[in-house]
């Protein structure tokens, strides 16, 4: 039988964050643009949201960057940064509105032929290795969880549920944030696109992750923060909530998510969390 959750939508506003870095990157908060939060979730006014996951839920999965700590100021910070000094757009620096439409939650085999289609393989991915290096120069420093988070999290402990992070960001990226964020122990498992077949927006580290659990599909639900996430998850046949603090809402919406929250301390999640709360164990 399954359990279906009634929530309704509210407006999203969240501050920007700063990012100062000291590894040569002093005050780079004057330099990154206060990358604009997503549109307001208000086109969803007092409509109803639902969460169809059959009874009993067994496991939560999340996904990281942009999920579990606001990284990506600092993903676009690194890209924009690097794409402009070799010339890429002519000289001009990339908008926010390029990253996420064409950088966001893809996987960095497949932007080597996306940003640089004339390039050799070996010149490209160099490119994205030196990229991620500067980026967890720069995140070492700076994240943190995403308001609410270790609520959840606790709130998962508490019942008794598997739990998996599922990400298309290289290895390292994946570890230094689960260590920085305190959540090594909570994950039971670390799924790595790049180490299944096909990296999302295909579905295949969302099954590989239920596989690994022990757990179907119709009693799993997801956290994602874009697109591609969020189409990977509804193809492993799985309801995703959004999480809208930088990606469009809109978009989410349209991509499949059931519905968007602006943080882990919206009342639509534990809205409907409490809903699920009698049925955890049945």
């Amino acid at each position: 039988m399954s359990a279906l959750v009634s929530l309704c939508s509210v407006p999203s506003y969240v501050q920007n964050k700063q990012f100062y870095s000291t590894n040569n990157l002093s005050k780079i908060a004057t330099v990154v643009p206060q990358m604009s939060l997503s549109s307001s979730i208000s086109n969803q006014h007092e409509s109803k949201c639902l969460l169809p996951v059959e009874a009993p839920l067994k496991a939560i999965l999340f996904d990281i960057d942009g999920t579990l700590c606001d990284s990506d100021p600092i993903h676009y910070y690194a890209f924009r940064e690097m794409l402009q000094e070799i010339g890429f757009n002519g000289g001009a620096p990339i908008s926010e509105e390029f990253f996420i439409k064409n950088i966001s939650g893809m996987h960095n085999d497949e932007l080597c032929h996306v940003l640089f289609p004339d390039w050799d393989f070996k010149r490209a991915i160099k490119f994205m290795d030196d990229k991620e290096d500067m980026f967890r120069r720069i995140a070492s420093e700076q994240l943190k969880p995403l308001n609410g988070l270790e609520e959840v999290c606790k709130w998962i402990e508490d019942h008794g549920l598997k739990r998996a992070a599922v990400t298309n960001a290289p290895r390292p990226n994946a570890e230094l944030i689960i260590s920085m964020l305190g959540l090594s122990d909570f994950f039971e498992l670390l799924i790595i696109g790049s180490e299944c077949e096909r990296a999302k927006p295909f579905p295949d580290p969302y099954l590989k992750a239920l596989q690994e659990l022990g757990v179907s599909p119709k009693h799993a639900f997801v956290f994602e923060d874009s697109i591609s996430g969020i189409k990977a998850g509804v193809a492993a046949g799985m309801p995703v909530v959004g999480l809208g603090l930088r990606n469009p809402a809109k978009l989410l919406s349209e991509a499949g998510a059931t519905f968007v929250i602006k943080d882990f301390n919206d009342s639509k999640l534990w809205t409907a969390l409490e809903e699920l709360e009698t049925e955890i164990h049945a």
